[in-house]
């Protein structure tokens, strides 16, 4: 996710030296660490509530949009290969042609 080696880590420990001092940091870094597990809480928390009241199937039909959105190159293929099938196991909108229309 972050792309931060070594040397990165190492000068922000010392600038976080610098500017918190010796004697805060631990303390700047349970305060830290007590938030991020505060946020992981709420978000699971908030997740097995959306999965309660949904159902899995939502959450598991927006992993598919989502995976589709990040890949469309792979969402179209998918499609190309499920054209032969049932007009329902698709999810394409197909659009309404009326002749008649000017």
């Amino acid at each position: 996710m972050f792309d931060i080696g070594g040397g990165e880590l190492f000068g922000l420990g010392v600038l976080a030296v610098l500017l918190f001092g010796p004697d805060r940091l631990p303390h700047m870094a349970r305060e830290a660490a007590a938030f991020l597990r505060k946020v992981r809480e709420f978000t699971s928390q908030t997740t097995a509530q959306i999965k309660d009241e949904t159902g899995s199937e939502l959450i598991r039909d927006i992993g598919e949009v989502t995976r589709q959105i990040r890949s469309p190159r792979r969402a179209i293929v998918d499609s190309l290969l499920n054209a032969g099938e049932s007009p329902a196991a698709t999810s394409a909108v197909k659009p309404h042609f009326d002749p008649e229309t000017p």
